[in-house]
């Protein structure tokens, strides 16, 4: 009876416990919150860095969809379209986003600060569950760990990367099915949250798996009590290893519905390519890293890069200290946590193994994405050093022991914080050498460290008043981890909310006139650079992803999952592109937006806001079979447009050369370096700067535009004629087609700029559109447009199209990737890349460009279907080891348990 009641109130106090583990970090992360008076505490929102310029377009796009019937599997809101499942599998699929359905379209932002702070919430009560069970003891000391998780420095500094806390989220129980598993051979929780946490985010659940790898074979390891040979713990783990193996592979199964697909997407995206450097075995870090055990190691200022985050409170700290000075602890055990955190910690030092990590790719910002999983090992081993009871079996000795150990290793990674990185920086003044001397935290840091060390000491080993210690170490411990987070935020640039609302439904009017979010019979691309949504980013905001933000078909995307086929041809057209997962609707011409199916363009700071484009031809036309033949090359933009206007049968001269006059060209002033940002006004690293100008006659009335192959305009110094022409978008030291106003022929004007190769200025291309002839051209592309009928979807497209035997191609502006299939009036036909695009940076590399269907001689009725690649495979493997999990975990884990029972009935 005594024991049964025992059982009972340890019951009720797991369940407080729980509670505990799940509320405060709460109120915790809402205090502070509140503090930096973020929605719902406040006017601030998220908006920056990736919640404002990926989650929050994103997230609306999927809620938008999904309310209105039109969500499909391919989006032509992603770029020039893209399949959608390796965006969702990135970003979205977790059970937490469906808040988002809660709220409306210009409170999504308010939706998002919850959906963080319940996630944060639910990291600590995973946690608590994991220690729980896996150490079977409860108690109210367990919620200092179980908070230290939630809110740790990888938590502080990546919270609005919210994808990942998911992660955070299931790794405790996939730790504690791995407990499970080598104790009592049950693969289920293992195989269920290791599943879980893969379609949650395959990144992350990447990474998972490789450290239930290492987590597993410290689990056997540790069961040995003395030193045993590790074959020897092999043959004797047998049945163990075997569940492993099928549990893994089961939940590798599981997930092949979105692996699969996901896996063939993200081939065609530009991460693809390999860089030598990121396989060697070079050091990532030095000394510098014990710094981060301390609070402030890392501030949003450093996010680009910056050394491991580590913080999880000065008390878990002291704790990993005192795990290896404890007497109650034995040695092999040491050993093996030490053998353990050294595993673990080279994947973090070393560059071979942590670009392994990181799916054979370095992170772009945002690094040490595995550092969690140390700090987890971390609370692990401190842990259980708490269980040893340091203050009654430790003597004074080995207490100031384990306080000069903390204290030094403090000391050392402070001092080394202002050598190390200078070094590094001298050596090689890369950009990361460069931003990671600038994210090492400041000495005084130093001292707060070390004085909350002594004061954690000081409360660890008081033996008296036990309730009264927890309560302390809590309130030090919430304190310190909730000031680490606030410090973190440092440098953040909210949004404002109340703009937010204000300008989401100023733009999504505006978008309406012109039936943007169509996706029937009028189906039509917009171009909208200039909106108002803007204005409620305080930090810089580029419209990447305002075409998934508003739900309407655009030309430019910011992703992780951007297809570079489709990337590299709009860049060879001559649109900027700052990186493998940027494409920008700056660089456009009349010709690209004939190509891209541009029928709008509008700004909402000018009047009027709408100009509807008469190079509009349709998303779709017929053209000359030859279009199939053309090859775009890189860093060639204009004479690239020339070459497709001469394929397409367009008038000659339609795109006029202008008749350079004059070429000046004499050092730069500071007065002429002004405009131009910090690094590329600095002369030492670069040569010195020149302003360089370019007299001109425009020879053919229209847009005037420039261009340059040698990459040799630093764009924000740009002025036509004295006035200022810098672009929206800051695009120095990278290409793109300058648009250099409309203009009459025989026009003479000066163009401006500064550079630090004036004698590559020569080979700069300018170059006017004959705006009388390319109208004439495109109302002869319109005659032979695809006209889309009413039972038209993005995934099935179906229309009407007149073919010729001088036009017997049709070009549609939707890139050819895997997936399409096309029939002409019923019948199958084979899908021509229409243009060809070349990439010579990151990698000399040739891709397909458009669709091209071929035509009959009259009336064509032409279907285009897409289907996810690899969904319907995936789908079926899934369901396959769905019913395979099913039926040995059934029989295995749930008969089992009973047959072991009803025999121990028998025997009594």
């Amino acid at each position: 009876m005594k024991q049964h009641r025992d059982t009972l109130a340890a019951l009720r106090v797991s369940r407080w416990v729980y509670g505990g583990a799940f509320l405060i970090p709460l109120v915790i992360l809402c205090l502070a919150f509140w503090h930096l008076k973020l929605a719902p505490f406040g006017p601030k929102n998220l908006l920056f860095s990736d919640m404002g310029a990926q989650y929050v377009p994103i997230l609306e796009y999927l809620r938008t969809t999904i309310l209105h019937g039109q969500f499909h599997l391919f989006s032509l809101s992603l770029g020039t379209g893209s399949g959608i499942v390796p965006l969702l599998t990135y970003y979205v699929i977790s059970p937490f986003n469906l808040i988002v359905f809660l709220f409306p379209a210009a409170h999504i932002t308010t939706a998002l600060s919850w959906i963080i702070l319940l996630k944060v919430s639910t990291i600590g009560l995973t946690m608590a569950v994991f220690l729980r069970h896996a150490f079977l003891k409860s108690g109210w000391s367990l919620l200092l760990f179980s908070t230290a998780f939630s809110l740790c420095g990888f938590v502080a500094m990546y919270f609005y990367d919210m994808m990942w806390l998911d992660a955070l989220i299931w790794l405790p129980l996939v730790a504690l099915g791995l407990h499970r598993l080598v104790d009592q051979h049950h693969f289920g929780l293992y195989t269920v949250s290791l599943t879980a946490t893969i379609l949650s985010n395959y990144y992350m659940g990447y990474m998972t798996c490789l450290f239930s790898v290492l987590y597993f074979i410290y689990l056997i390891v540790e069961h040995q009590p003395t030193k045993t040979k590790f074959l020897s713990v092999l043959k004797m783990h047998t049945a163990a290893i075997r569940q492993f193996f099928i549990g893994s592979l089961l939940a590798g199964g599981m997930t092949a519905v979105v692996l699969l697909p996901t896996a063939l997407g993200m081939l065609l995206t530009g991460k693809s390519d390999v860089f030598y450097q990121n396989y060697l075995p070079s050091p990532l870090f030095g000394p510098e890293v014990l710094a981060q055990f301390g609070p402030g190691g890392s501030t949003y200022v450093t996010h680009l890069y910056h050394a491991p985050t580590l913080f999880m409170g000065t008390l878990m700290f002291l704790l990993v200290i005192v795990y290896f000075v404890s007497p109650r602890i034995r040695a092999v055990e040491k050993n093996r946590t030490m053998w353990l955190l050294i595993v673990m910690g080279l994947g973090l030092f070393v560059t071979l193994f942590n670009t392994a990590w990181h799916m054979f790719q370095q992170p772009a910002g945002f690094p040490f994405r595995n550092a969690y999983f140390f700090t987890f090992l971390l609370l692990i081993t401190a842990y259980r050093a708490w269980q040893t009871h340091p203050a009654q079996s430790m003597n004074d000795p080995q207490k100031i022991l384990a306080l000069v150990w903390g204290a030094g290793l403090l000391i050392v990674g402070y001092l080394s914080a202002h050598v190390f990185p200078k070094l590094y920086f001298k050596a090689a003044a890369t950009l990361n050498n460069t931003l990671y001397l600038k994210s090492q935290p400041s000495f005084h840091w130093m001292w707060l460290s070390l004085g909350l060390l002594l004061l954690s000491t000081m409360l660890l080993f008081i033996s008296e008043w036990r309730p009264i210690r927890i309560g302390l170490l809590g309130l030090l411990l919430a304190t310190e981890l909730g000031g680490n987070y606030l410090v973190a935020n440092r440098g953040i640039e909210f949004g404002n909310q109340a703009a937010f609302e204000k300008y989401y439904r100023q733009d999504k009017a505006l978008l309406a006139q012109v039936n943007a979010s169509q996706t029937t019979s009028d189906l039509h691309r917009v171009e909208f650079l200039h909106a108002t949504i803007s204005k409620a980013y305080d930090g810089p905001y580029n419209h990447y992803n305002d075409p998934l933000l508003f739900n309407y078909s655009g030309i430019s995307s910011y992703s992780s999952t951007l297809v570079e086929q489709a990337r590299v041809f709009q860049h060879d057209l001559g649109y900027f592109s700052p990186n493998v997962r940027r494409i920008s609707p700056q660089g456009y011409t009349h010709v690209t937006d004939t190509l891209i199916g541009v029928k709008y363009r509008l700004n909402a700071f000018k009047d009027p806001q709408i100009t509807p484009l008469s190079s509009y031809a349709g998303l779709g036309f017929a053209v000359p079979a030859k279009l199939a033949k053309v090859q775009l090359n890189d860093q060639q933009a204009l004479y690239n447009q020339e070459k497709v206007l001469r394929a397409l049968g367009a008038p000659q001269n339609t795109l006029a050369l202008t008749s350079v006059l004059n070429v000046s060209t004499r050092r730069a002033t500071a007065h002429d370096m002004v405009n131009i940002p910090g690094k590329f006004r600095t002369l030492k690293h670069d040569g010195d700067r020149y302003l360089q100008t370019v007299k001109l006659r425009v020879n053919a009335t229209g847009l005037l535009h420039g261009y340059s192959p040698d990459n040799n305009i630093i764009y924000s110094s740009l002025r036509v004629n004295g006035k200022k022409a810098k672009p929206l978008t800051n695009a120095d030291g990278l290409r793109y087609v300058i648009n250099l106003g409309q203009h009459q022929r025989g026009t003479v004007l000066t163009v401006s700029y500064v550079t630090n190769k004036p004698t590559e200025g020569y080979h700069n291309q300018f170059v006017s559109l004959n705006q009388r002839l390319y109208r004439q051209f495109t109302r002869q592309l319109r005659q032979q447009s695809l006209h889309f009928r009413a039972d038209n979807q993005v995934s099935r497209l179906s229309g009407d199209v007149q073919g010729t035997p001088e036009r017997n191609l049709l070009y549609l502006a939707i890139p050819d990737t895997p997936g399409w299939s096309a029939t002409v009036n019923g019948k199958p036909v084979t899908i021509t890349s229409a243009m060809h695009a070349q990439s010579l940076i990151p990698v000399v590399k040739n891709y397909k460009g458009m669709i091209g269907v071929p035509l009959q001689n009259g009336q064509n009725h032409v279907v285009l279907r897409y289907r996810t690649p690899g969904l319907r495979a995936g789908a079926i493997i899934s369901l396959a080891c769905l019913v395979l999990f099913g039926v040995l975990w059934f029989t295995g884990e749930w008969l089992r348990p009973l047959e072991t029972k009803h025999s121990r009935r028998h025997n009594a």
